[in-house]
């Protein structure tokens, strides 16, 4: 019983152990179950205890680490730096190479970066890469040396100069005669290429000559050999020319290449005033070949005064006449007795409608002013005498009477009743007179006087005014006679601080009887023209009249200025339209204080005209001519637009109502062109090669240096954004 017991507690303890031992085996943690790459797992434990921590590092060539911890069977992470290859950075720039990774993507552990060398350079190390190792970069940076040519060796007669005796890549080496009278029988400069060879033969010395070329379109010798300094003679066929110079035979060659060049005339682009040419758009005439010409409306044919003229493309490759349209403009009048405005005398020529403000000296008249036309002056400047014919006097005669009276002039008029007074000839080519006849009545009308008291006398009447009055002519008494049924003057007092007459010596004419108010100022009319005063006190005080310029009076189309009546203070203009037409408005206008009034306007009786159509608006020109009989209501004008301009919406233009209605023009999008390019420039000749007549973006034309001199480098105008870049010619050293 005892024994089995025990037998009994054993199996019991040796079954509670294995249990115990299975459960903490199975709470370790292995190695194995970590799932990072690149780790280094050699030096570590096959288990970890449960609670352990372990660092797991990076593999060779890896950064990084991660901190672990056993729980329970499985790993917990406590901190992680994920591995990554080792970076190397930059492998190294070799001078005159270039490198590329042949190995990776990136500059890190693992990566291969081969090394090869630029044109001209061969590699000099024995290894051309480098590969990224965990201490870095391993080799040294690979070497590239220049390439290089074989030695040039000086002789006698040909001189070399350069880096002759150890030429390398890219070097130049030029070549002289040592005399003056050989030249090179190869190019002057060979270069050192990059396969170690030279560019062309080192050259020899020989004695200077030249072969005639073969000139297109010209004649020459081909059998004559030409020594130095020779000249070539060559003759062109009919319609061209040699080039301008002399080809001299030089060491280097012609000294400019002989050439047959056609002969044309270059019209250019349109200038200012030209409307139109025919044919349209051609630059570049041949000999005998014509080009019509038709100026603006405001410009004529130079010398001419034509609007329209055929020119001709002569043998020499000028114009028969010159293609220009000048402006038209007017001479200045010359005409006696006129007497032009200040601004206008030093002034030699006007242009198209300009207008010119003149007076006329004494004893004339004309103007006031005058335009320019296609015409000449409208009106015609000019002065004419200025007469008044024999006056006629109802109920009297003029003393000692003639046909024909000069301005200025005087005569007494005596009247029936015995009344005399005298009449001027004005400068308007009118009488003024002082007075008038009337028929002899038999007593004078009664009159009243306020401010003073009246006595009759023999021939009328004395009066005298009360205190503070005086008379009109400025006295405390005065006298009235009756003569032919009218007294001989207005009786009345007035303030002693108001004016009356003006004293006779300043000859006022028809003053009239009003008093003027202390400090008045007014303007009238004397013997010797406009005359002003100030009432200062009861005392007229003279006073010089400030003129006040008037402008040029307002231009009304279809309608003439009839009469102008100028004074100080106010002109004035009459108006009378043409046949057919008929005003609106005031017929008479006004100029006060400089300003005139408002214009009338001419009205056609009948449907509205327009007048001519612009030949040129809003960046179209006129293409179609039509008669003026034709510029009624709804008539159109058709237009075409400049170059590098399209229409908007329509291409004509539409009367109504007596105005045109014009189209317009806008540019073309993205168009960008050259004008003609320059003949001359930069030491430069045009050659003319390959013409046109418009020339857009990327055009190119070639030029030629002019004698002595050469292309410092390309040869040719190029046309870019609507400008020409232009070649450079240089001094031939």
């Amino acid at each position: 019983m005892g024994s089995t017991m025990q037998e009994v507690s054993k199996i019991f303890f040796v079954a509670f152990w294995v249990f115990s031992f299975t459960l903490v085996k199975s709470q370790e943690c292995s190695t194995g179950t970590i799932q990072y790459e690149n780790v280094q797992k050699s030096d570590l434990l096959k288990t970890y205890q449960n609670g352990a921590t372990v660092k797991v590092n990076c593999a060779t060539g890896y950064i990084g680490s991660y901190k672990l911890q056993c729980e329970n069977g499985n790993w917990e992470t406590i901190s992680a730096r994920e591995c990554k290859k080792k970076p190397c950075g930059h492998p190294g720039d070799t001078p005159n190479g270039d490198f590329k990774l042949t190995v990776g993507s990136e500059f890190v552990f693992g990566a291969r970066v081969k090394y090869t060398c630029r044109p001209g350079y061969n590699m000099a190390s024995r290894i051309d890469y480098r590969d990224c190792r965990i201490q870095g970069w391993d080799n040294a940076v690979p070497v590239c040396e220049v390439v290089k040519c074989s030695p040039i060796t000086n002789s006698d007669d040909v001189i070399a100069s350069g880096n002759i005796e150890e030429p390398s890549f890219g070097d130049v080496i030029h070549f002289e005669c040592a005399s003056f009278n050989k030249m090179l029988d190869a190019p002057e400069d060979i270069h050192c290429l990059e396969n170690g060879q030279w560019s062309g033969k080192v050259p020899k010395c020989k004695d200077i000559e030249c072969v005639a070329p073969e000139i297109p379109h010209g004649i020459t010798n081909p059998a004559i050999k030409y020594r130095e300094n020779d000249i070539i003679q060559y003759k062109c066929e009919e319609k061209y020319q040699p080039r301008p110079g002399k080809p001299k035979c030089t060491k280097y060659g012609w000294s400019i290449k002989p050439e047959c060049e056609e002969i044309v005339c270059m019209l250019g682009s349109p200038t200012v005033g030209v409307y139109s040419t025919e044919p349209k758009g051609v630059s570049v005439f041949h000999v005998g070949e014509h080009v019509q010409i038709t100026c603006l409306k405001t410009h004529w044919f130079y010398g001419t005064k034509q609007q329209s003229r055929s020119v001709k493309c002569q043998n020499d490759g000028t114009w028969s006449s010159r293609p220009v349209c000048e402006e038209m403009t007017c001479e200045k009048p010359e005409e006696e007795h006129l007497v032009l405005s200040y601004y206008y005398r030093y002034k030699q020529t006007y242009q198209l409608n300009a207008d010119i403000q003149y007076t006329c000296e004494a004893g004339y008249k004309g103007g006031p002013s005058s335009r320019c036309t296609e015409n000449g002056w409208d009106p015609k400047p000019g002065c004419i005498k200025i007469t008044c014919s024999k006056p006629h006097i109802d109920y009297g005669t003029v003393k000692n009477p003639q046909n024909i009276y000069r301005a200025d002039t005087h005569v007494v008029i005596q009247c029936d009743d015995g009344y005399e007074f005298y009449a001027t000839c004005t400068r308007n080519g009118v009488w003024q007179s002082t007075g008038k006849c009337k028929a002899k009545p038999s007593v004078c009308a009664p009159f009243s006087l306020t401010h003073g008291f009246t006595r009759k006398s023999d021939r009328g009447y004395l009066y005298t005014c009360d205190s503070d009055y005086k008379t009109f002519d400025g006295k405390w008494w005065g006298e009235v006679t009756c003569q032919g049924g009218q007294w001989s003057d207005t009786p009345q007092c007035i303030p002693d601080k108001k004016c009356g007459k003006i004293p006779t010596v300043y000859k006022v004419i028809n003053q009239g009887n009003r008093a003027f108010e202390d400090r008045e100022r007014h303007e009238f009319e004397c013997e010797v023209g406009p005359c002003c005063f100030h009432c200062a006190n009861g005392k007229w005080q003279n006073q010089d009249c400030a003129y006040q310029k008037c402008p040029t009076p307002p231009y009304v189309e279809n309608a003439v200025i009839t009469s102008h009546e100028a004074r100080t203070s106010q002109q004035s203009v009459t108006y009378e339209c043409r046949e057919n037409y008929s005003i609106t408005g005031q017929q008479k206008i006004n100029c006060i204080d400089s300003k005139w009034g408002n214009a009338p306007t001419c009205t056609l009786n009948g449907p509205k005209e327009c007048l001519n159509p612009d030949q040129e608006i809003n960046n179209a020109h006129l293409d179609e001519a039509i008669s003026k009989a034709q510029y009624l209501d709804s008539r159109q004008a058709k237009y075409k637009c400049k170059d590098g301009f399209q229409f908007k919406d329509r291409s004509y233009a539409t009367c109504s109502a007596g105005q045109w209605n014009y189209p317009q023009c806008i540019p073309v999008t993205n168009f960008q062109g050259c004008p003609l390019p320059e003949n001359n420039i930069n030491n430069a000749t045009w050659s003319r090669a390959n013409r046109k007549a418009y020339y857009t973006e990327g055009d190119t034309t070639e030029y030629r240096c002019n004698e002595g001199f050469r292309f410092e480098a390309q040869s040719f105008a190029k046309c870019s954004a609507g400008k020409w870049t232009y070649p450079q010619c240089i001094e031939d050293s």
